[in-house]
């Protein structure tokens, strides 16, 4: 009989890694002083990340000295792919749960629950479509994540429990803010076509028909053929340099978050998000319903996940949206509102409306109190804006 009430599969390095470590210390975890060193090693690993595995293996017993809870992996995000250290795992304990954590890279770890190797993960919507969007009944609908689990068939496991809600330090607003991001089209000049096109889906019509080339990075490159099949892609391994590169004025599909890296390489940003995206508790909702499973039960209400609705996202959601057109400036071209960008008025049907973990399957039904449903989207949209304005006028 395993000693591990709960597995739970996350990125071994980076600013997730660190902002879930923070987590777990907020929520009463038994060894939260090893955690912070743990971050501390991993952080100054990055480093001395190198080609050399010879050097990397020095570097690793050092490590090992101070937190022996580290491996070495290949940064496959670097070019040159240099061995680095990473988390392997660690148990720790929540009161009588037991929960092994165990890194991995990151479009792995909802791979994991996919596999039965994992009962939870963190994961980013843009991560969890690059695995599963072939699971989806209407993938090209999916741009929220609170339309995720609306358009899996039912017998399909990996399900959004919700929002980890991580945030991170923002010195536009001057307080840490959700690490939301958005799947952006981006270029190096503002396109002559741009006044037509308010949506960047309507931009890719417009790519499509002239065949104009479109940086993708590699392991997006699939997703986007996929919704895209006459869009003329080339799968890159930096998005922003190859657009900046380019001598015919391409154009690229990236994930921004704070806009600062866009803003300094003089690249404008065209129209709403494909999709959002925010670090995210992927659940087997399988295992999380049998008997068997309080202790995961347990677990993921002490996680406290957090819906698409919930009041307290939208105060991030306005945060992040301020934040990224203050940071861009007229670098954004054609911006949405922030309500557009929320919650469009069609997705409402298409499966964008609030559930709980109590909600069977944690997905709305379009039988059961839809009326009462589509009030509490006019509503948080509503609420959305009046926070977007608070923040905007310097009242929050």
């Amino acid at each position: 009989m395993s000693l591990i009430d709960v597995s739970c599969a996350i990125p071994r390095s980076g600013r997730t890694f660190e902002n879930f470590l923070a987590k777990l210390t907020l929520l009463g975890v038994s060894n939260a002083e090893h955690l912070a060193k743990l971050v501390q090693v991993i952080k100054q690993g990055k480093d001395k990340k190198t080609e050399s595995l010879e050097d990397a293996l020095q570097v690793y017993q050092e490590a090992m000295q101070q937190a022996p809870n580290v491996g070495i992996f290949v940064d496959r995000k670097r070019y040159n792919r240099p061995y680095r250290l990473g988390f392997l795992g660690m148990d720790c304990q929540f009161g009588d749960i037991t929960v092994r954590f165990e890194g991995d890279e990151p479009h792995n770890c909802s791979s994991l629950v996919s596999l039965g190797e994992a009962d939870l993960a963190l994961a980013g919507l843009d991560e969890l479509l690059t695995v599963t969007q072939h699971s989806l009944i209407h993938p090209e609908q999916v741009k929220k994540w609170g339309m995720y689990n609306y358009h899996l068939p039912k017998e399909k496991k990996v399900r959004i429990a919700g929002s980890a809600m991580l945030t991170r330090w923002n010195s536009v607003v001057g307080r840490p803010i959700q690490d939301i991001v958005g799947f952006f089209l981006i270029a190096r000049q503002k396109p002559s076509h741009g006044e037509q096109y308010h949506q960047a889906t309507d931009h890719l019509k417009h790519l499509e028909q002239y065949k104009d080339k479109v940086y993708v990075k590699g392991r997006y490159a699939d997703m986007i053929r996929s919704a895209y099949p006459n869009l003329n892609i080339e799968a890159v391994h930096d998005v922003e340099d190859a657009v900046v590169e380019s001598s015919t004025g391409g154009v690229g599909l990236e994930i921004v978050q704070t806009g600062s890296t866009l803003r300094r390489k003089g690249l404008v940003l065209l129209g709403g998000p494909l999709f959002l995206s925010e670090t995210l508790y992927v659940v087997d909702y399988y295992k999380y319903l049998h008997k068997d499973n309080e202790k995961l039960r347990e677990f993921v209400e002490q996680l406290k996940p957090v819906g698409y609705f919930e009041e307290e996202r939208l105060y991030q959601v306005a945060n992040w949206f301020y934040a990224l057109e203050e940071n861009l400036g007229d670098n954004w071209v054609n911006k949405p509102s922030v309500g557009d960008l929320f919650c469009e008025p069609h997705e409402a049907a298409m499966g964008l409306r609030p559930t709980r973990l109590q909600t069977r399957y944690w997905m709305p039904a379009d039988h059961y109190k839809l009326k009462e449903a589509l009030e509490a989207v006019e509503q948080a949209s509503a609420q959305l804006e009046s926070f977007y304005l608070a923040i905007k006028n310097g009242q929050s």
